[in-house]
């Protein structure tokens, strides 16, 4: 998808994935629907007025930050969790480049079913997600779960 503001946005019915957005970016993906944000940079990556132009836009913010090398298990937990409390809406997974957010995509769809490991890692790739130790925690973390 092209859209102002934003970097790298690409949707999947009721998750959009992208990297980094500003204001112009934040009101896009509210036009579109989006009532949810989670962001996975870490708190160094963010600008606060980011952060406050969410708010502003009266979009709930969830901050999840990662590595966009690895995921641990508790930030798996956390993601999921969370994504389990966002019903019947649309969603925007961030990060800066869409790295993170691309196997988190990945990740949500392995572990809730609709897809097997090995698409889930393939759908991540396709959505952003680029690192190698990324996927191999995504994989390993869906494989455990699968047993």
């Amino acid at each position: 998808m092209n859209a102002p503001g934003i970097v790298n946005l690409k949707s999947a019915g009721d998750i959009l994935i992208s990297g980094a957005a500003d204001k112009s970016g934040i009101e896009y993906v509210k036009s579109e629907g989006v009532t949810d944000i989670i962001d996975l940079r870490r708190s160094e990556e963010i600008d606060p007025q980011y952060i406050q132009a969410v708010k502003e836009a009266g979009l709930a913010y969830h901050h999840i930050p990662m590595m966009s090398s690895e995921m641990t298990d508790e930030q798996a937990k956390q993601f999921l969790e969370t994504m389990e409390g966002i019903q019947n809406t649309r969603v925007l997974l961030q990060c800066a480049s869409a790295n993170r957010s691309g196997g988190m995509f990945g990740l949500y769809l392995g572990a809730t079913g609709k897809c097997s490991t090995d698409e889930a890692i393939a759908q991540a790739q396709a959505a952003g997600m680029r690192h190698p130790g990324l996927a191999q925690s995504i994989q390993t973390y869906l494989q455990r779960q699968e047993k």
